[in-house]
């Protein structure tokens, strides 16, 4: 049986991965942009080097980040090149609204494995109670995705709610920071836990010793906002590789894919073959969709026809929350260290719901100090400056569920020329979710003062709604669908019988804790047990 996966990022790795294993004869079907040339040859020339050989020219050319000041918060690039953001290609033109931050799809091979941070927590129940399956249902599917991943972490309280499902976990040391944080969260552990506040070291997808593909374990360099040389932190690139060198599997770029539908016992994909720049239609016995929200929904709803119909993506509201640590220690700015999250802090918010709110605290660390509205900061010796203030500093990354924040309409139009459809964002900020995130902020500032730290929620920034690439939820999996938009509980829209969605764009609804595990897990699930 020959099935085709659209897309190589995590949702599609993890449903070509459960193809494979199978039997199935799976084709992976991508775009596949890649990093430029010129970055690509510095990544691999620093990727066998000794940090203290890194010449300041190659980090330099890797830490450029056009999005570093003004009024939004700053993208993280794949070493200095924004291109993984797909937002301006001819065959797949958006529109999008609205000024500022907006989400965006990827084309490049890996999707967005390749420049994300590597968080990582499975849903808990009371996080997807719209859901058609149980989170017992997806525990196999947690356990064999965490087989495929290094996971870091497993101090504190987190599993109580958020099992790691594999044993034993990496031991990634935190910052100078995050160590103190971490003394002081295990401190106040007990009074936490009557506020339902559980807290760990950050659960991070981070590889702690060598792995396929030329992977190196993490050395701690302080690097990891400009992009891992070494391939540390987690992508699907090297295990795509690996995976396509079976002789059942392979990988087709080039292929951009606008079109799926059934046809008799065929299923078809159509789309454009970039490299020559021609329509394309290709067969297969079943089709699995894992494009990303933006892309996946774009080629639903233009297989469909519905043009002209405003669908909802719903995302987790994110925002930054600037505190204060009563004990300082070095950053790491001055002290080489994971620029990561070092703690995860997920607690429950009376004022709004029982769902958790998650922050990921992260150390001071070079992004934060060059986007933040210090004074002084461009003036030579500026760290040194700064240094004493700065130790005493540290970030809140926080993200609220679905139920909680704003929404992005996505709306597919017809060109007027006859050229290819414009999907047109328009990201609505909801007064609502403004408000909750206050509350959510308010609530912190209470706890913080448990574990010697002060939130600061006067100096709290919003961040756009869908900017930081947590969406989906545009065709909901439902028991029962009974609406154009909506999925069963194999991803099938359409009543379909072997089209399959796969990534976020099939979840009903999305959690504040973390996507990308629960992504994968489902997209496992999906994949193990269609009926093919």
């Amino acid at each position: 049986m020959k099935v085709a996966v659209v897309g190589s990022g995590l949702s599609g790795f993890a449903a070509a991965h459960a193809l494979a294993g199978r039997g199935f004869h799976v084709t992976i079907l991508d775009v596949g942009e890649t990093l430029e040339t010129h970055r690509a040859a510095v990544v691999a020339r620093l990727h066998d080097l000794p940090r203290e050989e890194w010449s300041v020219d190659d980090l330099a050319l890797l830490g450029e980040n056009s999005t570093i000041g003004g009024d939004s918060l700053p993208k993280k690039v794949y070493f200095g090149s924004d291109r993984i953001y797909g937002v301006n290609r001819p065959f797949s033109p958006i529109t999008t609204l609205v000024e500022g931050r907006a989400p965006a799809p990827t084309f490049t091979k890996g999707g967005f494995s390749t420049v994300w941070g590597g968080a990582s927590l499975p849903i808990d129940a009371v996080d997807m109670t719209d859901w058609p399956v149980s989170r017992a249902e997806l525990d196999p599917y947690f356990q064999r995705v965490a087989d495929l991943m290094p996971l870091c972490g497993g101090t504190g309280t987190l599993s109580q709610a958020f099992p790691p499902y594999k044993e034993p976990l990496g031991d990634l040391r935190a910052s100078p920071q995050g160590q103190l944080l971490l003394e002081d969260l295990a401190h106040a552990a007990p009074r936490l836990a009557r506020t339902g506040t559980l807290y760990g070291k950050a659960r991070l997808a981070i590889h702690t010793s060598a792995a396929e593909g030329g992977v190196l374990p993490c050395n701690g360099c302080g690097y990891c906002f400009t992009g891992c040389v070494r391939g540390s932190i987690y992508s699907t690139l090297p295990q795509v590789d690996s995976l396509t060198r079976r002789p059942h599997v392979e990988y087709r770029s080039g292929i951009y894919v606008d079109t799926v539908g059934e046809a008799g016992r065929d299923v078809f994909v159509e789309g454009m073959d970039l490299v020559a720049t021609e329509r394309v239609r290709l067969r297969f016995d079943a089709v699995f969709l894992a494009a990303g929200p933006l892309n996946s929904t774009r080629v639903l709803l233009r297989s469909r026809g519905l043009y002209d119909r405003v669908v909802a993506l719903k995302e987790t509201q994110k925002f930054v929350l600037p505190m204060l640590r009563l004990r300082g220690a070095p950053t790491a700015i001055e002290h080489s260290s994971v620029t990561m999250a070092s703690v995860f802090l997920e607690t429950k918010v009376p004022a709004l719901s029982d769902h958790w709110v998650h922050a990921q605290i992260v150390p001071m660390n070079t992004l934060v100090f060059d986007a933040g509205p210090l004074p002084g900061k461009t003036l030579p010796g500026a760290h040194r400056l700064w240094r004493p203030a700065l130790r005493h500093m540290m970030v809140a990354w926080c993200a609220m569920h679905s139920d909680h924040s704003s929404t992005v309409e996505l709306t597919l139009r017809r060109d007027p020329g006859g050229g290819p459809d414009r999907l047109e964002l328009n990201p609505r900020e909801i007064p609502a979710a403004r408000a909750a995130a206050q509350k959510a902020a308010r609530d912190l500032f209470r706890k913080g003062l448990m574990f010697k730290t002060v939130f600061l929620p006067p100096l709290m920034k919003l961040a756009n709604p869908g900017s930081e690439a947590h969406c989906g939820g545009s065709f909901p999996m439902r028991k029962t669908p009974r609406d154009v938009l909506e999925s069963d509980t194999l991803g099938r829209p359409f009543g379909s019988t072997r089209i399959f969605a796969v990534d976020s764009s099939v979840l009903p609804s999305i959690p504040g804790t973390t996507l990308a595990f629960s992504v994968m897990a489902n997209a496992y699930r999906i994949a193990s047990e269609a009926p093919l």
